[in-house]
């Protein structure tokens, strides 16, 4: 860039420009295209990034490294920058890169928050505990994982809101997007229904909704009689389903089961008070 320094400086001579009012355009115009440069290499490597790890065919996990190699590349992209655009305005970067390992180490002891939430953030990534895209719980917040990087984890759940987690402080985390899911569908019938008669009922239900949704990636099973309630006989019925699609399911067969129980006259209860004068 010294070449262009200089060409830049000839042509404000040439406009007869005083001395130090050129230099200020000429150091100006060169920041100005140092800053511009690095937008156009961040962006040039997100886009390299994406291409050779293939990260939209090969899923959540390359999408988690990816995202993380381009943030941490944008940083050293923007150091390199800065070192450049201090050596342009002539300011010497030596005492700047001399002191970077003391102000390092004072960091180290002063932040050990900060410490703690790269390495967990570290074994996070490398361990595969979860990735974009996941359903996870962690700090009692559920949500879908939007952004995981070294330090923080951000989590979206199903009202919009966003909460973020520094890494440090996951202790704990439920993985809901590990392997299928199950659907639990608990439900209550009145204690005047012939238990002889019911099973096979319950099985023409079951039949009914098999196949039905393509969420449900095996028969559901009625699994009998869970609790003897005050109000109701309380029973079950799982299905087991692809990741994290069990809540939706669970709403479906729901509204399945209440249709059905109608029109076979089958007494879904509600809890009663029963009041006797004396």
């Amino acid at each position: 860039m010294s070449a262009l320094k200089e060409i830049l400086l000839k042509r404000f001579d040439n406009l007869k420009v005083s001395n130090n009012l050129s230099e200020l355009l000429t150091s100006f115009i060169l920041v100005l295209m140092w800053i511009l440069i690095g937008f156009i290499l961040i962006s040039i490597v997100k886009q390299v990034l994406f291409k050779v790890f293939k990260i939209k065919e090969r899923g959540p996990r390359a999408l988690t490294i990816g995202k993380l190699t381009s943030s941490i590349s944008k940083y050293v992209i923007w150091f390199i920058i800065s070192m450049i655009i201090l050596s342009e305005l002539e300011i010497d970067v030596t005492p700047f890169i001399a002191s970077a390992g003391v102000i390092g180490l004072a960091i180290g002891f002063g932040a050990q928050e900060i410490v703690k939430d790269f390495i967990s953030g570290f074994f996070i990534i490398f361990e595969e505990s979860f990735n974009v895209g996941d359903v996870i719980e962690a700090d009692g917040f559920k949500g879908n994982v939007l952004e995981l990087g070294l330090r923080i984890t951000k989590i979206r759940n199903w009202r919009g809101e966003v909460k973020i987690i520094r890494n440090g402080q996951m202790d704990s985390i439920i993985n809901y997007s590990k392997g299928d899911s199950i659907a639990v569908i608990n439900f209550g019938v009145s204690y005047n229904t012939d238990l002889v008669k019911f099973p096979k009922l319950i099985n023409k239900f079951i039949g009914s909704i098999d196949g039905k949704y393509d969420m449900v990636i095996e028969k559901p099973k009625y699994l009998g009689i869970t609790e003897l309630a005050d109000s109701s006989i309380n029973m079950r019925i799982i299905a087991k389903t692809v990741e994290s699609q069990h809540f939706q399911i669970e709403r479906d067969i729901r509204n399945d089961l209440v249709i059905f129980c109608v029109d076979n006259n089958i007494e879904i209860p509600f809890p009663q008070l029963v009041v006797h004068n004396e």
